[in-house]
């Protein structure tokens, strides 16, 4: 059926928008990197050149189908995904008046200052925006959204309502979440840019404690369990960022707080501090921030010790599981961009973060990035 169909609309049999021009575009980085100790993890690095983590193309497809309706799709290949091509946005935008649309379908969700153009890394200094602040695990939902943009004084404002919902995939399961909402507002005044938002959804999803949740909800302290379960989470987060660019100085601060209420996975208190200088095609910049998580621990500091040797082995296990999510791990990185082409830049960093065990791991990447 699907072929007959295809073959209709082909031969003409059904009506299509035959005047509609498809305007194509895209965006690569090529990124190579390593992480300069033997025996650590730092940005998704071990201690060998790698080429693919970090690199992807993509392609962006946009048609203006006339009287304000238009089309966009976005499609991303990733080196980590083995090159599997994916689609990362796919919506439908109509124009109710030249400062008000509405748009439908897969779309990006704006969680961060650089979230509009997360993946176009010729748009921003770094090669990538931190990923010790910039850690959650989606940044597109299929849903809805509203977009204003209007003007107070001299200021340029951007008002945007999303909803929406999520599913994917890690490395210990798969995720759902539903009932995305999110609130986001932007001021440019001048060389300033202003920019906060407010999220909430509700979470769903394995994270490798199963067997855990399993123990302890045999035991009389199943609240322990509940804590480690994400099932039907509630999740709330708030950003704040500015970002001052006069085109000769850089600078730039982001704080990103999250909490999944009562659950391992607890709240999430990111920061981050940049600033840049330019000199001609050249930019030197530097970026500290921290990465901070505390788990909730409220009915594990309930189960008493020394009663049952066998709620004392669950509560160790479960407190070391507790204790590799509760950290505070700073990170500085300073990194230079030469754009040498119009449409293409050469960038180097050097990164410094703070591991688990206490140590500080650095790692070192370079990357080509183009716009097309």
């Amino acid at each position: 059926m699907k072929k007959l169909l295809i073959a209709s609309l082909l031969a003409g049999g059904l009506p299509i928008h035959a005047n509609a021009e498809v305007n194509l575009s895209g965006f690569a980085s090529i990124v190579g990197g390593t992480s300069t100790d033997s025996d650590a993890f730092v940005r998704g690095y071990e201690d060998s050149i790698d080429f693919k983590e970090h690199s992807f193309f993509a392609l962006q497809a946009y048609s203006d189908l006339g009287d304000g309706l238009s089309a966009t799709a976005q499609i991303r290949s990733r080196g980590r995904d083995d090159w599997e091509p994916e689609f990362t946005w796919a919506f439908l935008s109509y124009e109710i008046s030249p400062s008000w649309r509405i748009q439908a379908g897969r779309q990006r969700i704006p969680m961060y200052l650089y979230s509009d153009y997360l993946d176009v890394s010729y748009a921003y200094h770094w090669i990538a925006p931190p990923s010790e602040v910039y850690k959650a695990p989606f940044d597109s939902i299929d849903g809805i959204s509203t977009i204003h943009d209007f003007t107070v004084g001299d200021a340029m404002v951007n008002f945007r309502l999303y909803y929406g919902k999520e599913d994917f995939s890690t490395d210990t399961g798969s995720f759902e979440i539903e009932d995305i909402f999110s609130a986001v507002a932007s001021v440019n005044y001048g060389w300033w840019t202003f920019r906060t938002s407010y999220l909430q959804f509700d979470i769903s999803g394995d994270i490798g404690v199963g067997d855990l949740v399993t123990a302890w909800q045999a035991t009389p302290y199943a609240a322990v369990g509940n804590e480690l379960d994400i099932n039907n989470d509630s999740s709330t987060a708030f950003e704040i960022g500015v970002i001052y660019d006069n085109q000769d100085w850089l600078f730039l601060a982001e704080y990103i707080p999250s909490t999944v209420d009562e659950s391992i996975v607890g709240d999430y208190k990111p920061w981050m501090v940049s600033v840049g200088k330019r000199f001609g095609s050249y930019m030197v910049h530097a970026t500290v921030g921290e990465d901070v998580n505390e788990p909730y621990r409220k009915a594990i500091n309930s189960v008493p010790l020394g009663v049952d040797p066998g709620l004392d082995f669950l509560y160790q296990t479960t407190t070391a599981v507790l204790d590799e999510r509760d950290f505070e791990l700073p990170f500085y990185s300073v990194g230079l961009r030469w754009d040498f082409h119009d449409s293409a830049a050469f960038k180097f960093e050097y990164t410094v973060s703070e591991q688990l065990d206490g140590s500080n791991a650095g790692a070192a990447e370079m990357a080509l990035v183009t716009v097309f």
